[in-house]
């Protein structure tokens, strides 16, 4: 089978649970939790690595997720190491996210710039993305020096890059075209 259908159908059967039992909220924060902790490098090499025990895995897991995590959460970790598919769990957790965000119609927003935005231009850049019908917006901003100055937004799919390194990247590549590049 696909690995992406895995975590699709681990993803979908846990959010059609916790649509069941009211706790989408609780489990979409968990879940949240749990993807960025299955970015850490560290944590990744631990659900990984064939040498540590699965139960070994599972329980660190766990411990790492916190003790606010839900039951529901817990038993989800649970039976993905139980099946072998902790390599799995982050596709999962993201898919969930995806998912809860469709069905609550949150809109997830990213931007990029070189230096912290005040929190004026972060409430009129939501005000001009959130369309009064869909819903809300879930926002990040990320600090990136390379990105010299402008910004970079991503609003779900779609994505500008209003940078000033991704013009001077522009420029590069138009003056090698032309023959004035250094040789």
């Amino acid at each position: 089978m696909n690995s992406s259908k895995i975590a699709v159908r681990y993803a979908k059967a846990l959010f059609d649970l916790a649509l069941e039992r009211d706790v989408i909220d609780g489990v979409y924060a968990d879940m949240k939790s749990v993807s960025r902790l299955c970015a850490m490098e560290e944590v990744r090499e631990i659900i990984n690595n064939p040498v540590i025990p699965n139960q070994k895995r599972r329980e660190i897991v766990i411990a790492l997720s916190g003790d606010k995590t839900r039951k529901l959460t817990i038993d989800f970790i649970n039976l993905i190491f139980a099946h072998d598919r902790g390599d799995y769990l982050a596709a999962a957790a993201r898919n969930y996210l995806d998912l809860t965000r469709r069905h609550r119609g949150i809109r997830q927003v990213t931007l990029t710039t070189a230096i912290p935005v005040n929190q004026e231009l972060k409430n009129e850049l939501a005000a001009l993305i959130t369309d009064r019908n869909t819903g809300s917006i879930e926002f990040d901003e990320l600090v990136d020096k390379s990105v010299i100055g402008g910004f970079i937004l991503r609003v779900d799919d779609a994505y500008i890059d209003a940078s000033v390194r991704n013009k001077l990247n522009k420029f590069k590549k138009e003056f090698s075209l032309a023959g004035y590049a250094e040789k």
